[in-house]
């Protein structure tokens, strides 16, 4: 019985982390579609910190993207 209640709250764990990525998935998904469709400039350079984050990228990716961000 309390192996039951033990993977019934694991199933419940494994749920709940499941809809969590599927939440920062589609965020991330957004984020990327506003930055893609949005003009070069401020606008574009305002999303790199959570893109970022969300991706943890490196120093050099994070400067390739501040490029693209730019227009250049």
């Amino acid at each position: 019985m309390e192996q039951i209640k033990l993977l019934k709250s694991e199933i419940r764990r494994l749920e709940r982390n499941q809809e969590e990525s599927a939440a920062n998935v589609e965020h991330l998904k957004n984020v990327l579609l506003q930055f893609i469709f949005l003009k070069p400039g401020s606008e574009r350079e305002s999303l790199l910190p959570v893109i970022n984050m969300m991706l943890q990228l490196s120093p050099e990716e994070k400067g390739k993207l501040a490029a693209v961000a730019q227009g250049g």
